[in-house]
């Protein structure tokens, strides 16, 4: 009798469900009883669950390889050889190594033979194994990409944080497309941190608000989240209502978390992005604004510029801000002497016969100063404070908020109507229908709720007068350190250009939107806090002003 080994494989979780070791299992072992001449070995029982026939290192591949090798059985049945892999090389190195061992292989579902003939006809069933691993992949990805093209539709999905996926139900009474829904919990945790990206609040800041809220991160594997995760979704368009299907596609991961794993069940653990041209449009509802979407856009590119970061070894109170009147920006560079110069990059980047911009380094300290205090007499400025407060009054950003709502609720009542006609003029089926109508009753729900709470903050809104403003936060603006000061600049500054005769300076007078008197007798609070606290900044428009920094 000889001893008799089996080897089975699936490759998804999806197979793993359904037993499908276990039906390979059921044809093997039939195969086997039907064999007088050999004897299965309990413990030679090898099996791979959820592993790609692509990849060659599996756990108990090279446990059975290493067992042939110290000949621990002389017969290995297996359900087809694209169960060894679905790559024809891998196969042939596998089954090479099983012949020098003395082993013979038999496949349920392929050809098996000793002459040179079925050894060549094996073969050729092994390059259709690849063959149709590719075809099927291949044949999956454009049936896909063929209906979201057509339809506008989303397709198999993992929710982004925010959403809840309900897949497609192909056919059936029940049968529907897929979509995404709002979570209404976790669209406020999205709106909350959009708003304050929006507001100034730095990525570690808004880390550590999310903690203390006892917010979890989206996989919740983690306590925090991380930055990677914030920096993702403040970037993604899907927020304000733009999904992109077929963005993005699966890559080898160059550089692994953990480089010394042996075994690892996707080789592409990595993404890159595919040609914008390659993406297809779906509509979804959308969690933000498309003017806060934008806004957060801005302050992250100006919180590139100006992160403190970059300066870790000299401090540049208007880093990132400040630019040459040749249109390149203007940096700081430190001199051996100690001193330290704002200079424009042309003369830093290229040698002295290549450049174009000839204007002379602003000492950095003298520069500083005298920024921080033309800011300090506009923000001291009763007058413009003033014009600010009647200007927030007059364009309120609670009531555009309010202004917004109800257009979106005009547009659902329009909608609505038009599927009213569609339905009675019977283009449209009940089932389809009545599935619309819900998913529109849910929205226009989601809107009025917001509605009612965005009055409600308005009737409880309390005024706070020029007096109160300057007896409260606005004096504490003499005593502030280099970051709190650094952080005013942000906020306030748009944009400086300068030469070494002139500074013209453009930026805007951001308010509380909803001071209360709390927040102007709290003595232990900062200006800076306040600053960063402001979730509803109104601008305005500064003209720019000239000053002589000599």
């Amino acid at each position: 009798m000889k001893k008799a080994a089996i080897y089975m494989r699936v490759s998804t979780a999806h197979q793993e469900e359904e037993q499908t070791i276990g039906n390979q299992k059921m044809e093997i072992m039939e195969r086997v009883g039907k064999d007088t001449n050999v004897t299965l070995i309990t413990d030679y029982e090898y099996k791979d669950e959820g592993w790609s026939g692509a990849i060659i290192e599996r756990p108990d591949l090279d446990r059975m390889r290493s067992d042939a090798r110290e000949g621990k059985f002389e017969v290995l049945y297996v359900y087809d050889r694209g169960r060894l892999s679905r790559k024809f090389v891998h196969q042939e190195i596998i089954l090479e190594e099983l012949r020098e061992c003395g082993i013979e292989c038999i496949s349920l579902h392929d050809i098996n033979g000793q002459t040179t003939e079925e050894v060549l006809m094996g073969s050729v069933m092994g390059i259709f194994h690849e063959y149709e691993r590719v075809k099927i992949t291949e044949r999956m990805r454009i049936g896909k990409v063929r209906k979201v093209r057509e339809n506008k539709k989303l397709l198999g999905y993992n929710p982004k944080y925010g959403y809840d996926y309900y897949r497609r139900i192909k056919a059936g009474p029940d049968a529907r497309d897929g979509y995404f829904e709002i979570n209404k919990q976790q669209a406020k945790v999205v709106k909350q941190i959009f708003e304050w990206i929006a507001a100034g609040v730095s990525k570690h800041e808004v880390k550590r608000k999310l903690f203390q809220m006892g917010i979890a991160p989206p996989k919740g594997k983690r306590d925090q989240w991380s930055g990677g995760t914030l920096d993702r979704m403040v970037c993604d368009t899907t927020y304000m209502g733009d999904h992109y299907y077929n963005k993005s596609e699966s890559v080898p991961t160059k550089n692994p978390r953990n480089p010394e794993q042996k075994y690892r069940k996707v080789t592409k653990g990595s993404r890159k992005h595919r040609p914008k041209e390659e993406w297809f449009h779906v509509a979804v509802p959308a969690i933000v604004s498309t003017d806060l979407f934008h806004k957060v856009q801005v302050q992250l590119e100006k919180n590139k510029r100006t992160n403190t970061r970059n300066n870790s070894v000299n401090s540049y109170l208007v880093g990132g801000l400040i630019e040459c009147v040749c249109g390149k920006a203007r940096t700081g560079d430190p001199v051996s002497n100690g001193s330290s110069y704002y200079r424009c990059t042309d003369r830093l980047s290229k040698f002295p016969l290549e450049r174009e911009c000839h204007e002379h380094g602003i000492n950095v300290p003298v520069f500083d100063a005298l920024v921080w205090r033309n800011i300090k007499e506009l923000l001291l400025n009763p007058q413009l404070v003033a014009a600010q407060a009647q200007r927030r009054k007059a364009t309120s950003p609670l009531q555009n908020q309010l202004d917004a709502l109800h257009k979106s609720l005009k547009k659902l009542d329009d909608e609505q109507y038009r599927y009213d006609k569609a339905y009675g003029q019977n283009v449209m089926s009940e089932r389809r229908y009545k599935t619309v109508m819900n998913e529109l009753n849910d929205k226009r729900e989601a809107i009025v709720s917001e509605i009612n709470a965005l009055e409600d903050e308005m009737v409880n809104q309390k005024p706070i007068t020029v007096e109160q403003y300057f007896d409260g936060t606005i004096k504490r603006i003499e005593n502030l350190s280099f970051t709190e000061k650094k952080a005013i600049i942000k906020k306030v500054i748009t944009k400086i250009v300068a030469t070494k005769q002139e500074i013209s300076i453009w930026g805007r007078i951001p308010l509380l939107a909803t001071p209360t008197s709390e927040t102007i007798n709290n003595n232990e609070s900062s200006i800076y806090a306040n600053y960063l606290e402001n979730e509803h900044e109104v601008g305005l428009n500064v003209k720019h002003w000239h000053s002589r920094p000599s």
